[in-house]
């Protein structure tokens, strides 16, 4: 059953489906399958910068031994292929993207029960999805031209799916996060006696959930459709 896992095999996959897979078993990574053992993905680039910096200088502190392992290459020509440089859209392969994890398909027109009964954020949706071609239109089309700034709040690898999915996108400048897994885990009230924080702690899941359902892309009523050729400038008149 579904509520319980969303698992699938890599076959079972169709064009246009919403993946994601668990890292370190704390959040969830998210693309868009686009065939052919292929994906099209968000990831913050800047992070990725700091990974090479880390790993350049681990490989030059340990170029001295005799027994270094090497790193293995993708055997996918194109795998990792980032078309406009910076903007963090990238083509990978499916073994490249879930690594170690396993590989789940993202629900789309979940029920309100089921939406509440999944305790995690990152996982499903009472929006609807659009037909697969316009949504691998849309991965393609940012894929080769760009797209917005990455922000871990406001403009995720979950967001990025949810709009390839749905080409829906807020008119609220202030808060245009989509991903229901920032929308969970974010808060910025500081609890300062410890009464209150236990209080805070008893209530956490809860509020948790009521905010997702609250924030669920499905219910809000700031987004509106915005074709992909016209993502850009939507965003910068806001």
């Amino acid at each position: 059953m579904e509520l319980f896992s969303q698992k699938v095999k890599p076959l079972e996959l169709e064009k246009g489906d919403h993946i994601y897979t668990w890292r370190k078993k704390i959040y969830t990574h998210h693309g868009i399958f686009i065939g052919e053992g292929k994906l099209i993905h968000l990831v913050n680039p800047k992070a990725d910068e700091l990974l090479h910096v880390s790993t350049a200088s681990k490989s030059w502190i340990s170029s001295g031994r005799s027994k270094k392992k090497e790193k293995t290459t993708c055997a996918m020509s194109d795998c990792g292929l980032e078309k406009v440089a910076g903007s963090g859209v990238r083509v990978s392969c499916i073994d490249c993207f879930i690594k170690k994890g396993s590989l789940y398909r993202f629900k789309y027109e979940a029920s309100r029960e089921f939406l509440l009964d999944k305790l995690r954020g990152g996982t499903c949706t009472t929006a609807r999805s659009d037909p697969p071609e316009e949504v691998i239109h849309r991965a393609t089309y940012l894929l080769e031209n760009g797209y917005i700034e990455y922000d871990l709040i406001n403009n995720n690898c979950e967001d990025f799916a949810l709009y390839c999915k749905t080409g829906l996108w807020s008119k609220d400048i202030g808060y245009q996060g989509r991903s229901s897994q920032a929308n969970m885990a974010h808060s910025t009230k500081k609890e300062e006696s410890i009464e209150n924080y236990v209080v805070w702690l008893k209530t956490a899941i809860p509020r948790s959930c009521l905010k997702r359902e609250n924030k669920d892309l499905g219910v809000r009523q700031d987004v509106e459709k915005v074709p992909v050729e016209e993502l850009f400038s939507f965003h910068l008149n806001l």
